[in-house]
């Protein structure tokens, strides 16, 4: 306690024991007493963290040195220890020999019990010889463990039953125990890696409790029949069967803790459960108001900000050459449980800038969280966002994805993002890649079975692949800096896979130039309720050099799921921030306009994604497993690259022209995609974008609309949306995915729209007619419409914006130039 290695007690105002046969000692005395029982915790081991009132963490490393500090890489050498104890405060036992509560810690990848890697120790017992055991077991459902078939990890120390002071309804039971850091077989096993960079996320760790079931009662408290298997002896220190759905009773609600530590922190840390970012200066990108969530499962929200809002960013800009860098993110969730993701974009744009009711068409995605993924993200020393000034970012959308299954009423939420900025600015500029079906190109089709059709078949599930290649990533597309071979390369710092809750299994795999697997992350067996992002802690920072290729793999296995942006639907992508960024962000591209001028194949020419999907055995586990082996080795305490055998991704068509076809073929029209040029400023393929000699408003003279808020019939715009949009069609069109051959005169606009909106009627003439008369249109119009073309038209281009604002995460880069 005196030494500095107690991180984090949270104390409560007041104790609450779960038993009441004795009379309460005063408010916090409990409390106290406790903590102080557990000093020879402090002194014998190098680490702490408090999980929670009831569970205390104490750890040491067996290589760490006097100070505890470890040499800072991820990789561990295979004689490393960690010693650890739990202590959990519960009620006294029942009796004086006996104790009638299972106690359980473990690892997890995303803080849940899917995918867990847990210990548990059952006291002795009468109902099993009388001996205490522990018990190596690993989560794959929110259900009972499963006994590990390859190896037994946790290595029992010792138990003990401390009393505290003047409390004689609670005691701290203490489970004691050491394993290795690495990971045994990669199914089964977390490795516990070195976690000391801030570029890492925390490892997540759960902790339960729970009474035992000594009398042998066959069912559940809620009558639902227990599963009883035939549990492999080889897995417990014991020559008898075990099962441990007899024994085991459910932990509850409240018999349980998920945390997160960084267990190679240096001791002059405190283990607290978040970082915090202190001394910068910030912004809240936070709504003044808060917005009542509807009674439906999906709600997507924007919240729109200008730096202009911000007197003191103003003034920094003004005293530093209009410029700053962003330098950290915290993401602010408001009050409410619903909020499934927030994605933050940004616009460069000096004209869409200047008005945020354009802020849907902010494409930028500067920052994605998702829930369950930590609120604090800090960028590297080496890297910036530019925030202002040239190339700097001007304005923002918060878009909020609420998650409402049960369809709640009367919720309200104010979430938002604070951005921490820095006046020095970095030496590089930061950006964000994204692979995988990005754009959800399947969307509709089936993620079992055919594209088309959930019929039924007898594999365990499918696979879907998403091949990025070498030619996405040239010299001219990377940049200036340098690897050790001397080539153009970038440096990734943070790596996220996402999926939604039909996901279970997901793999990012990175090749060379030669097409050898050189690094891999996994979320082997991802949990959608802990939130729909992955972290990968493999290998960071890592880099992508010239000539690399990626291959995105998503796996699953519930049918009548379609591809889509509900959390229903399904979605595979790979977030990656890297460093430095050109003009603008890397990306793997669905269409390559000037490598496809002379090739209308199916294959994939140019920077083109292609695509694969393919059934996956019940065998493999999902590829989990090769079919021969039920226990895999880790290698560098995860799964080898040498089982991430490459695919033959040559002859797999385009998801481009394989999308279209599909469209096609069901008499659809396929979509008119656009491409970046080298600024990148979004201009579509084959259309004119020369100006139009004509100012035009939404009504006449340039009045606003009287009924801002009303909904434009055919889209989801509202009229001041749409009022902020049409003089940017007469001006600049192609930043609307505009052509100038398709906007029609402006009293058409006036006609179409104008009596929806409220515009004011006025028999002036108005301020944008042209001299040679109100019929008269300059050159490039397109003929004259009437009411229903300038709804599909102008509805069709809006939805097309919608549907981009909804879905890209970043500002859309399909070619490659």
């Amino acid at each position: 306690f005196q030494r500095g290695k107690v991180g984090n007690i949270r104390r409560q105002e007041q104790f609450r024991p779960t038993s009441t046969s004795h009379p309460a000692p005063a408010l916090g005395v409990i409390w106290s007493l406790a903590i102080m029982s557990l000093e020879h915790l402090h002194e014998r081991y190098n680490q702490f963290a408090s999980l929670s009132d009831e569970v205390q963490l104490f750890w040491t490393l067996a290589s760490s040195d006097d100070d505890g500090n470890h040499e800072n890489n991820n990789l561990i050498p295979d004689d490393d220890d960690i010693h650890i104890a739990v202590a959990y405060l519960l009620p006294n036992p029942l009796h004086e020999h006996e104790m009638h509560h299972w106690l359980g810690f473990g690892l997890s990848p995303q803080g849940g019990m899917i995918g867990a890697d847990m210990m548990i120790y059952l006291p002795p017992s009468s109902s099993y010889n009388g001996t205490e055991r522990l018990l190596d077991v690993n989560g794959v459902a929110y259900s009972f463990p499963m006994l590990d078939k390859c190896g037994q990890d946790w290595k029992l120390v010792n138990y003990s039953l401390v009393m505290p002071t003047r409390s004689d309804t609670h005691a701290w039971h203490i489970v004691e125990t050491n394993r290795s850091l690495q990971s045994n077989d990669v199914n089964e096993d977390l490795p516990i890696i070195n976690d000391s960079s801030k570029l890492i996320d925390r490892t997540h760790v759960v902790a339960a409790w729970g009474l035992l079931n000594l009398d042998g009662v066959e069912d559940e408290s809620n009558g639902r029949l227990k599963t009883r298997e035939n549990i492999s002896h080889q897995a417990v220190p014991t020559n008898e069967h075990l099962d441990l759905t007899s024994i085991i009773m459910p932990h509850g609600p409240l018999g349980r803790v998920s945390s997160a530590v960084r267990f190679f922190a240096s001791t002059s840390e405190s283990n607290t459960a978040k970082d915090v970012v202190v001394d910068l200066p910030y912004i809240d990108l936070i709504p003044e108001q808060s917005f009542s969530i509807p009674d439906r499962e999906t709600t997507y929200k924007n919240f729109c900000f200008q730096v202009e809002e911000y007197p003191d960013l103003m003034d920094a800009l003004v005293e530093n050459d209009h410029q700053v860098h962003i330098v950290a993110f915290h993401d602010i969730i408001g009050g409410s449980s619903l909020v499934h993701h927030m994605d933050l974009h940004g616009t460069t744009n000096e004209v869409l800038g200047s008005d945020k009711r354009l802020c849907r068409v902010y494409m930028d995605l500067v920052h994605p969280w998702e829930a369950g993924s930590p609120k604090i993200f800090e960028l590297p020393q080496e890297a910036g966002i530019p925030l202002g000034g040239k190339n700097g970012y001007r304005a923002f959308r918060v878009e909020v994805h609420y998650h409402n299954p049960r369809r709640e009423s009367g919720l309200i939420d104010r979430s938002g993002v604070r951005l921490y900025y820095s006046i020095a600015k970095r030496p590089h500029v930061a950006g964000l890649m994204l692979l995988g079906d990005y754009m959800l190109k399947l969307r509709g089709s089936y993620t079992v079975g055919s594209a088309r059709k959930n019929f039924s078949t007898n594999a365990a599930g499918m696979r879907h692949s998403f091949f990025c290649p070498s030619s996405c990533f040239s010299k001219n597309r990377l940049g200036l800096q340098t690897d050790d071979n001397n080539s153009s390369s970038v440096t990734v710092f943070r790596e996220v896979l996402h999926m939604h809750k039909s996901g279970e299994r997901m793999t990012n795999i990175h090749f060379d130039l030669n097409g050898t697997v050189v690094r891999a992350s996994e979320a082997n067996r991802f949990d959608f309720s802990q939130g729909a992002g992955y972290a990968s802690r493999a290998d960071l920072p890592y880099r992508i050099s010239e000539g690399d290729s990626f291959l995105t793999t998503c796996y699953f296995s519930t049918r009548g799921v379609v591809w889509g942006s509900s959390s229903g639907n399904e979605m595979c992508q790979t977030f990656v921030w890297y460093y430095p960024k050109k003009d603008y962000s890397l990306t793997c591209g669905y269409f390559d306009p000037i490598a496809r001028r002379s090739v209308s194949s199916m294959d994939p020419v140019g920077c083109e994604m292609s695509y694969d999907r393919g059934e996956v055995a019940t065998e493999t586990d999902l590829g989990r497993l090769h079919p021969s082996e039920e226990c895999q080795a880790a290698e560098s305490s995860k799964r080898s690259v040498h089982s991430f055998e490459p695919l033959s991704a040559d002859s797999w068509p385009s998801l481009f022209q394989l999308v279209n076809n599909w469209k096609q073929s069901m008499s659809t029209e396929s979509i008119n995609f656009t491409t970046t040029s080298n600024s990148g400023d979004v201009v579509p393929v084959t259309e004119s974008n020369t100006p139009l000699d004509e100012v035009c408003h939404l009504c006449p003279n340039g009045q606003r609309p009287t009924r801002p808020d009303a909904i434009v019939e055919g889209f989801s715009w509202t009229c001041d949306e749409l009022d902020a949009a049409i003089p940017v069609i007469y001006t600049q069109p192609q930043l609307l995915f505009f052509s100038s051959n398709d906007v029609a005169p402006c009293k058409d606009y006036h006609a179409s729209f104008g009596e929806m909106c409220g515009c004011p009627k006025s028999e002036d003439k108005p301020a944008n007619a042209s001299a040679s008369g109100p019929n008269s249109k300059p050159m490039g119009y397109a003929e004259e419409m009437t009411r229903d073309d300038i709804v599909r038209l102008v509805g069709g281009a809006l939805l097309l914006l919608t549907l981009i604002s909804l879905f890209i995460r970043q500002r859309i880069s399909l070619g490659c130039l």
